[in-house]
């Protein structure tokens, strides 16, 4: 699948140590939640942005954080990547600028853009079935190759999954 399985590669947050300052920015036309990856690898909401909103976050280096569209699951990219790896000011600056003399304490917030990531044809027509598709039984009626069928079920089940995950959350 086009989206990496991140609950299988066991990213999580580490030390607490190097401060850096981000600003999410949501680029796209969809409600997405910002997601911060906690100690032990679980996903903890932060804050849910709007269209072209914005949030200022204090974090550290080693704490991931990605973006999920609100209603559909899916993951998204933040600054190309569906994992954001915060980045304090000085090493983005020496990267971008290796010439460039940078003084010691020097902090300034990093914006971080999220936009949607580009999938495959085949993906992205998995994705626009499922969202039209609600239980996975139904695929079945769709004459669909074996792959295909089984790729598309994977997909709804995901989205159920994580849907009701997120429906058992707001009840709480």
């Amino acid at each position: 699948m086009e989206e990496n399985n991140l609950e299988e590669q066991n990213i999580r947050s580490l030390q607490s140590n190097q401060k850096c300052y981000v600003r999410f920015i949501n680029t796209t036309d969809r409600t997405i939640e910002i997601m911060w990856i906690n100690f032990t690898g679980q996903y903890v909401r932060y804050r849910i942005l709007e269209k072209s909103d914005y949030i200022d976050v204090n974090t550290y280096k080693t704490h991931p954080w990605i973006a999920k569209d609100f209603l559909t699951k899916d993951v998204l990219h933040i600054d190309k990547k569906f994992v954001y790896n915060p980045k304090s000011t000085r090493e983005y600056i020496q990267e971008r600028y290796p010439e460039r003399h940078i003084p010691e304490n020097h902090e300034a917030r990093l914006r971080a853009f999220i936009s949607l990531p580009v999938y495959s044809l085949r993906y992205s027509c998995l994705l626009a079935l499922r969202n039209r598709i609600y239980r996975e039984e139904d695929v079945d009626q769709l004459c669909l190759p074996k792959n295909l069928s089984d790729d598309l079920k994977k997909v709804i089940i995901k989205r159920n999954r994580e849907c009701s995950l997120q429906s058992t959350y707001l009840q709480l």
